[in-house]
């Protein structure tokens, strides 16, 4: 059945379902004049971190306590559907096509019903679709001060760059709409196993298309402004999709409490309030917030204090009850004279080692003998102490290069990979993997960020032990290091981090696959690019799923891909007799997953 064949029957399917979707309003668990304040390292600058300009922790974390969605993740890094925002369903393996409802009653703040022409123009907007092709979005718009370069431009470009692969740039055929208006439906152009989270849901920071509207056109009335948007997407007409795309990009970046109310509404537990530029954010509850996420505090203050020490001091004395600061001795030690509970835990984030399969400066790696030699001489246990222990002395090396500590399937992975063949240095295995290769003195030129201590003491480690067994390990470091990575011939062997902003197969088709966009090493493996197929198919289910993931996550170790080094750490702090039910959830947004729970 074609694509568009499909979708006509989704539509009718949706519509007539529509009676059975609700949303129960919730009983508000919000108690009167509560307030907490929370210290971050980075200052609030917009409500869009979807775009190049917005892209920061702060940003995203303020999105997340305003904003809803079909889904959200929790601190066991499971998938929780939020059907009182609405519902979401695959219904059909080939093409892959997902249906979303949203609920009747869900409000934005200002009252306005939510329906599927805010979702439209989220699809619009994520999935650049109907972007002018081989132009830059973050081109458009002023680094410094986040408003458009061009108010006249002609070219229709959404800055969503920031997103990363959700799966959302897959579906590049108009969504179909429903009569009413209140469900979507998705054609993805190929099989993606994540769909759960490829829209409107973990991590979604959508805006109202009403208000798009009327900051696009200069219009008063909502209604009218959401209907032309609806039009301008759905009939491609490029000089108000070019004005929508430019307002979608720049006018959220604000410099103080905007004099237009609008532009903070928001459908979530929370909206803001009050801002001050490089003091505080304000949250609220939401009034108009009917879903289940209810919120406890009244009101939370966002203060951003970018020295840590600070962000302690604050916390000692009652200035805030939440501190998250970036960990070093001091902090360290100012946390654990006070009566404050602390949580360690890991970030989405992990150090790794890669090797270049291809295209290296030296063409030492080519040979698979010299790359299992290589990784035999990494001191991965010093280099996690080096990096870590004095701050984290329970830290290890992480041992997958698919699956996180604490994730499903991770222990299982950990302990049939292979990974234990390289528990330890073995410089002896390294000198005999080297003379059956007929290989002497190999060089090997690291590339790594130069102006990053812990990686200089990384490339340290890993310089005087390979050369233990007679590699000769040159320094590639440049603080360009980012534009460096995947050039040809310009290093042999990379030190740097990969973000996994969610668990399954998220990225690994692009890493690790053959023609991956992210494959920085030129690796290509016919079996892993087959698990990873299966991995990726929407009709596989999730034992079979993570089956795949561990088979290719061992023929990764197998091929000497490189070394998972350890995930990266974070630190929370609070005051427990101010504010409890906190807990540290290892994907983004990380302490804030469930700030609707935090109670005084």
């Amino acid at each position: 059945m074609s694509a568009t064949r499909i979708m006509a029957t989704i539509a009718v399917a949706a519509s007539a379902g529509l009676v059975l979707a609700g949303c129960v309003p919730q009983q508000s668990t919000t108690i009167d004049g509560s307030t907490l304040s929370v210290a971050v390292t980075q200052p609030y600058t917009s409500g869009n971190p979807d775009t190049t300009f917005g892209a920061s922790e702060t940003n995203s974390h303020i999105a997340y306590a305003t904003g809803t969605g079909f889904n959200y993740f929790n601190d066991k890094s499971e998938l929780v559907r939020d059907e009182s925002f609405g519902h979401y369903e695959k219904v059909s393996d080939d093409p892959l096509a997902v249906s979303y409802t949203v609920s009747d009653g869900v409000r934005w703040s200002d009252g306005t019903a939510v329906d599927a022409v805010d979702l439209l123009l989220e699809w619009a907007a994520t999935s650049a679709a109907l972007n002018t092709p081989d132009e830059d979005p973050a081109s458009t718009v002023n680094p410094e001060s986040g408003a458009p370069l061009d108010r006249a431009d002609p070219r229709v470009l959404f800055d969503s760059s920031s997103r990363g692969d959700t799966g959302i740039a897959l579906v590049t055929e108009m969504p179909q709409i429903s009569d009413d208006r209140m469900s979507l439906t998705l054609v993805f152009d190929e099989p993606f196993a994540d769909w759960p989270t490829a829209f409107f849901g973990a991590g979604s920071s959508a805006k109202p298309a009403h208000v798009v509207g009327m900051m696009a056109f200069g219009s008063d009335d909502a209604l009218t402004a959401k209907e032309r948007v609806f039009a301008a997407i759905t009939k491609k007409n490029d000089t108000d999709l070019a004005s929508i795309a430019r307002t979608w990009n720049t006018v959220f970046n604000f410099q103080g409490m905007p004099a237009n109310t609008s532009l903070v509404v928001s459908n979530g537990p929370y909206v803001i309030s009050a801002f001050v530029a490089n003091q505080y954010v304000t949250l609220r509850a939401n009034e108009n917030y009917s879903g289940k996420r209810q919120p406890t505090f009244q009101e939370i203050t966002v203060r951003f204090l970018s020295d840590p020490l600070a962000q302690a001091q604050a916390l000692l004395v009652g200035a805030v009850q939440i501190a998250m600061p970036e960990i070093d001795s001091d902090v360290r030690d100012a946390l654990e004279t006070m009566d404050a509970t602390i949580i360690d835990g890991n970030t989405d984030s992990f150090e790794h080692l890669d090797l270049q399969f291809g295209e290296s400066k030296n063409g030492t790696f080519d040979d698979p003998l010299v790359r299992e030699a290589f990784l035999k001489t990494v001191p991965r246990h010093e280099v996690v102490a080096a990096a870590l222990a004095d701050l984290y002395p329970r830290a290890t090396p992480r041992e997958s290069f698919l699956f996180a500590p604490g994730d499903p399937g991770y222990r299982n992975a950990r302990s049939n990979n292979g990974s234990e063949a390289f528990a330890g240095v073995d410089i002896a295995g390294a000198k005999e993997l080297l003379a059956e290769a007929g290989v002497s003195k190999p060089a090997v030129c690291v590339l790594y960020a130069a102006d990053d201590p812990m990686r200089v003491t990384e490339f340290e480690l890993i310089k005087e032990s390979a050369a233990s067994a007679g590699f000769v390990v040159s320094d590639c470091s440049t603080e360009d290091w980012r534009a460096t990575l995947g050039t040809p011939e310009a290093y042999d062997a990379a030190i740097f981090s990969w973000q996994a902003a969610r668990p399954g197969v998220g990225l690994a088709s692009a890493i690790f696959g053959t023609d991956g966009y992210a494959n920085l090493n030129y690796f290509s493996d016919s079996t892993v690019d087959s698990l990873l197929s299966d991995a990726n198919s929407p009709a596989t289910n999730a034992e079979k799923r993570s089956e795949s993931l561990a088979n290719a996550d061992a023929a990764l170790w197998k091929n000497a891909y490189g070394m998972p080094l350890f995930q990266h750490p974070t630190t929370v702090a609070f005051d427990q007799d101010r504010v409890s039910k906190l807990s540290l959830s290892s994907l983004s947004p990380g302490i804030w997953w469930n700030v609707w729970d935090w109670q005084p």
